[in-house]
């Protein structure tokens, strides 16, 4: 019983901040705030469920070639980030995807999804993590972190492939990728050693760099995604809301 509740807490720490995240940022180009809905809900479900699979998948190639050295830990890490990436980039610029306005939300449901079984796969293989209500709210920040950048990475990787550019795209979402690690690595490195206060300064830190970058993809990405015709539409409408609160 105590191990199907540490799979269930996992998978809550995992999903929660996931699936808060997506509805935080298609919320606006739905309903009641638009007047259809810009986005496929299947296409997004359909995209949060793949990208939860191949998480599990990345979080199983990272446990199976892990090495004893910090080099060679750092070198397996980046190899599986920019799998990660490569992973959204052929599932984004699909015949069925590429080209679409809309790809960009598929996006933020990829990363999303992916982060969301990375960190419940994280806390599962780690016995006893699970006990600690303070661990519980550092497993929970780090599955917001976590879910923010890869959110990030996934709207960038979706909005090429909505342009027609691909690589570019790719090289920006490894990037955030790898810096957002970079900050993240003491909290991996270090937590539950004598050095927690440094895990706890990097867990945060990666934190406020991943708000960051998605108040980026909040307020210009995500609808800048939008075609001219529907952004003339919603600031007509927001106009109109406007004069009639005046």
């Amino acid at each position: 019983m105590a191990g199907q509740a540490d799979f269930f807490v996992a998978m809550g720490l995992g999903v929660g901040p996931a699936l808060l995240t997506l509805w935080f940022s298609l919320r606006r180009f739905d309903r009641p705030h638009m007047d259809h809905t810009l986005f496929d809900d299947r296409r997004v479900f359909g995209s949060l469920a793949a990208g939860m699979i191949f998480g599990v998948l990345a979080s199983v190639l990272s446990v199976a070639v892990q090495q004893p050295s910090a080099v060679g830990f750092f070198a397996v890490l980046a190899l599986v980030l920019a799998v990660e990436e490569g992973f959204k980039v052929v599932y984004l610029n699909r015949r069925a995807y590429r080209g679409r306005f809309d790809t960009t939300f598929y996006g933020v449901a990829l990363g999303v999804g992916a982060a969301s079984t990375a960190v419940a796969a994280s806390a599962v293989w780690n016995p006893g993590s699970l006990s600690a209500p303070a661990t519980l709210v550092f497993l929970g920040v780090f599955s917001l972190s976590l879910g923010l950048a890869n959110a990030v990475s996934g709207s960038v990787i979706g909005f090429g492939a909505s342009q027609g550019d691909t690589w570019r795209p790719f090289a920006q979402a490894v990037g955030i990728r790898y810096a957002h690690f970079a900050l993240l690595s003491p909290f991996v490195l270090l937590a539950g050693t004598p050095e927690a206060l440094f895990s706890a300064i990097g867990l945060v830190t990666s934190l406020v760099f991943a708000l960051i970058l998605y108040g980026w993809v909040y307020a210009y990405l995500l609808p800048g995604t939008l075609p001219e015709d529907i952004r003339r539409k919603i600031r007509r409408a927001r106009r109109r809301t406007q004069a009639v609160k005046e």
